[in-house]
C-alpha cells in the first residue's frame, strides 16, 4: 500500500510507531509517499531522534517523493492510506498484518491467483505470499464467504485489508450468479470482491496447461481435441473437473439447464467429455505458469475481456497488500 504520513504523526511520543513504519517502507512492503514540503520536517526529526540512521530515513523520503512524482495522474495499482497522528497506532497495526484475501477452496484458488500474477507480471503478489504479508484464508463452501469475510474485516481497526474471490457457480451465460448480493452486502461494509464471470477458475485455463494433466496420453489427446471443438460461451461453463457425467444415470449427459447452450455439441465431443479432466486442474496452471510457459495469448484465446477480468481481479489482490 501507499502511505502518506502528515507532518503532525511526528512527535516525540510517536517515533516507536514511526520507525515501525520505517521498517515497513526498507522491507518494501508497504511504499512511503512523501511531499516535497515535508523533506525539511522529516529530516530535522530524525536528525534529533535518531541521528545514526537519519540519512537513510532522509534518503528514503526523497525517493518517496521521487516516485511519487513519476507516477503523476497515472492510477495507481493500490491504494493511498492517510495517517495522521491520531490514528497513527490503528494504522501500524493493520498495516503490520497480513492482508487476508478469502476464498473457497485455500490451496486450489491460492494456485489461481498466483499462477496469473506470474503471468501478468504481478510480481508484488507472489513477494507479498512468499513473505506471509499475504494469506489465502480458506472460506468454506460459497455460502460461508461471507461471514468469513466480515470476521476477517472486523480484525482491522482503520484499513481493511480484505478482500474475496468467489466462483460464479453459473450454468449459462445469462444466469445471474446468487453471490451478487453477499457482493453488494460486503461492500457496504467496506471489503471488495470478485465474482468469476465464467462458472469457476478451472474454465480459464489454457488448452495447454491441461496437456500436463496426469492421464493415459492417448486419452487425453483425444480428450482436449473434444475440448477445442467448444465454442468460447460452451469453454466458460462446462465443468471442467466432473465433464458430462450423469452419476445418476451413469451416462454421459449434458444438465438440462444447460441444453440450449450446448445443443449444438456433437454426440462425439459429449461423450469425449463425460468425465472431465479431474480434481487440482489450478495446481497445474500455477505449476506451468511459475515454470514460464504461459503468457498473456494463452488467456486472450479464452475469449474477450478475459484478460481484463484477470488483471482487475489481480488489482483487487494489490490493492489490500
Amino acid at each position: 500500500m501507499k502511505i502518506e504520513l502528515t507532518s503532525e504523526a511526528f512527535t516525540d511520543e510517536a517515533f516507536e510507531l514511526i520507525i515501525e513504519l520505517m521498517r515497513y517502507f526498507i522491507e518494501s512492503r508497504h511504499d512511503w509517499v512523501v511531499a516535497p514540503e515535508q523533506l525539511g520536517h522529516v529530516n530535522a526529526y530524525f536528525r534529533q531522534y535518531a541521528p545514526k540512521k537519519a540519512q537513510a530515513y532522509a534518503l528514503m523520503a526523497e525517493k518517496g517523493m521521487v516516485s511519487q512524482a513519476w507516477a503523476g495522474s497515472t492510477a495507481s495499482p493500490s491504494r493511498t492510506v492517510r495517517i495522521s497522528g491520531e490514528s497513527l497506532s490503528d494504522h501500524v497495526s493493520d498495516l503490520g498484518r497480513p492482508a487476508r484475501f478469502v476464498v473457497e477452496n485455500q490451496e486450489g484458488d491460492r494456485a489461481f491467483i498466483l499462477a496469473l500474477a506470474y503471468v501478468f507480471g504481478t510480481d508484488e503478489i507472489v513477494k507479498a505470499w512468499t513473505k506471509n504479508w499475504l494469506e489465502f484464508v480458506q472460506g468454506g463452501g460459497s455460502g460461508e464467504v461471507p461471514k468469513v469475510v466480515k470476521t476477517e474485516g472486523e480484525a482491522f481497526r482503520r484499513v481493511k485489508r480484505v478482500a474475496f474471490l468467489l466462483d460464479s457457480d453459473r450454468l449459462t451465460p445469462e444466469e445471474p450468479s446468487r453471490h451478487q448480493g453477499a457482493l453488494a452486502r460486503l461492500a457496504e461494509l467496506g471489503v471488495t470482491g470478485h465474482i468469476l464471470r465464467f462458472r469457476e477458475a478451472e474454465n480459464y485455463l489454457p488448452n495447454g496447461v491441461l496437456a500436463a494433466v496426469r492421464a493415459s496420453q492417448p486419452e487425453l489427446t483425444a480428450k482436449i481435441d473434444c475440448l477445442k471443438a467448444l465454442s468460447v460461451e460452451q469453454r466458460g461453463y462446462f465443468d471442467f473437473k466432473n465433464g458430462f457425467w450423469d452419476r445418476r444415470l451413469e451416462c454421459a449427459r449434458v444438465p438440462e439447464v444447460q441444453a440450449e447452450l450446448f445443443h449444438s455439441l456433437p454426440d462425439r465431443v459429449r461423450v469425449g467429455l463425460r468425465h472431465g479432466f479431474g480434481e487440482g486442474l489450478t495446481l497445474i496452471l500455477e505449476q506451468e505458469a511459475k515454470a514460464g510457459k504461459l503468457k498473456r495469448s494463452d488467456f486472450d484465446a479464452l475469449g474477450p475481456d478475459v484478460c481484463e477480468e484477470l488483471q482487475s481481479l489481480l488489482a483487487l489482490v494489490r490493492d489490500i497488500i
